[in-house]
């Protein structure tokens, strides 16, 4: 019996330490190496480094600045694709810089806005910061609640 106990304790032990590995895992955290375009209402959308400021290249090659610092990368779903949300029929999408804390390195700092697709424009919302790494892709509040409506 005690055998039992044991081997049933030991198999939930291991079962947590592979969810916590997994929760771990490089790909939970933002990095580069997330594709930098984005299809939104038919129109390719990219991220590009300009003088060290996220910019995002329109389809007739503009930049548009977004007042981040560069890297920067699109909010991400289970897949690492970017996540387009949609708002009634707008499309949006979240840019993101994330950068170590002043402290130490295990501190994150993510300054965000979001860009939604309104009668053919693009149009950037407000810059949101935060003290985490913003991993996943958030609430449908993050994507819309930096815009008046």
């Amino acid at each position: 019996m005690i055998k039992a106990h044991c081997a049933i304790w030991v198999g939930c032990l291991l079962t947590s330490l592979t969810a916590c590995a997994q929760e771990q895992s490089p790909s939970a955290t933002p990095s580069l190496a997330v594709e930098q375009v984005v299809s939104m209402d038919g129109q390719t959308l990219k991220l590009a480094n300009d003088q060290a400021r996220c910019a995002l290249r329109k389809p007739d090659q503009t930049l548009m600045p977004l007042d981040l610092a560069w890297p920067c990368q699109f909010r991400v779903d289970r897949q690492g694709k970017p996540h387009v949300e949609t708002f009634g029929e707008v499309p949006i999408v979240i840019v993101v810089h994330v950068s170590a804390g002043p402290h130490n390195n295990q501190e994150c700092r993510s300054e965000y806005r979001a860009i939604r697709q309104i009668n053919g424009q693009l149009e950037p919302s407000i810059i949101a910061r935060t003290a985490s790494c913003m991993t996943g892709t958030g609430d449908q509040k993050d994507y819309t609640g930096l815009f008046t409506w």
